[in-house]
């Protein structure tokens, strides 16, 4: 529990204690020359050898709030005291290296450095949490220009297998991404979009983009996801913030986007809207089922 000045408070823990970690996961700091911050990267290790094209990877912003809901679905290695039903199931899985992107703050949302990194650039846009925004450029940038060549120095990758996964702002630079350069990853999962950033600019220019892209989206697929709480709330909440959810339109926003890319040959759409669910909640929902999305064949 932090105390009233905001730090936490002196705790008198055995020295041998050591941080909490997962299994069959490793992690390392980065910085980027193209975004000026230093990233916590989780990996999380594939269970067995990769098959003749490499590893399908599947990558996920948010990554250290992100990593630890995915860590049940993850793959894993088959053990010899599981009964012989569970050994079958498990060898059956495909594997797949997840790399996790998180900040070196520790942070498992950090607000400022991923309102900068997962928005697009747009004259006067922000919003009531954070004064930085327009990174989404030089954060592409990163991810393929700096973290992806890097990892491929120590994992084969599969170039025709990666999936991209964001909730929220990252929910919105993966279908900002998909919008402008979707050449970059195969599959994609966005979690509650909050498309409403920049007067809903994302969803308007989409039509437009997709006529310019043509065939480039040939053979993607995407996954959309939305609480119907995050529009209309079953329970009593206050006027503004009625106010605000109907301003956002989180649910029509994301169908629409769903809609207008369903209309483009060769893209495989699917829209979810959960009944009883919050915005918070559908980043468990993705975190969840992304990992089998990804590394399926």
């Amino acid at each position: 529990m932090a105390s009233a000045g905001g730090t936490m408070p002196k705790l008198a823990l055995p020295a041998a204690w050591g941080s909490a970690q997962l299994s069959r996961s490793r992690s390392f700091e980065i910085d980027s020359a193209y975004t000026g911050q230093r990233y916590r990267i989780l990996l999380g290790l594939p269970h067995r050898a990769a098959g003749d094209t490499g590893y399908p990877v599947l990558w996920a912003l948010d990554g250290l709030a992100s990593f630890p809901l995915m860590e049940f679905a993850r793959p894993r290695p088959v053990s010899e005291h599981e009964s012989p039903a569970w050994r079958a199931r498990i060898g059956d899985q495909p594997a797949g290296l997840t790399v996790a992107i998180g900040y070196a703050s520790g942070e498992p949302m950090d607000v400022n450095a991923r309102a900068l990194d997962y928005t697009p650039q747009l004259a006067g846009a922000g919003d009531a949490f954070s004064p930085q925004h327009g990174g989404a450029i030089a954060f592409l940038a990163f991810l393929k220009e700096e973290l992806r060549p890097y990892l491929a120095h120590y994992f084969t990758l599969d170039e025709q297998r990666h999936t991209l996964f964001g909730f929220s702002y990252g929910g919105l630079f993966t279908l900002h991404t998909l919008s402008t350069a979707p050449q970059h990853f195969q599959r994609y999962w966005a979690a509650s979009p909050s498309l409403w950033f920049g007067d809903h600019v994302t969803l308007q220019q989409l039509a437009p983009r997709l006529e310019q892209l043509g065939d480039e989206m040939s053979a993607v697929q995407v996954m959309i996801t939305v609480g119907k709480e995050e529009q209309w709330p079953s329970g009593e909440i206050d006027t503004a913030t009625r106010l605000k959810l109907a301003d956002r339109k989180m649910v029509q926003n994301a169908e629409r986007f769903a809609q207008t890319l369903q209309q483009q040959a060769g893209v495989a759409v699917e829209f979810q809207s959960l009944a009883d669910h919050d915005h918070y909640d559908m980043l468990m929902h993705g975190a969840r089922r992304v990992v089998e999305f990804a590394f399926a064949e």
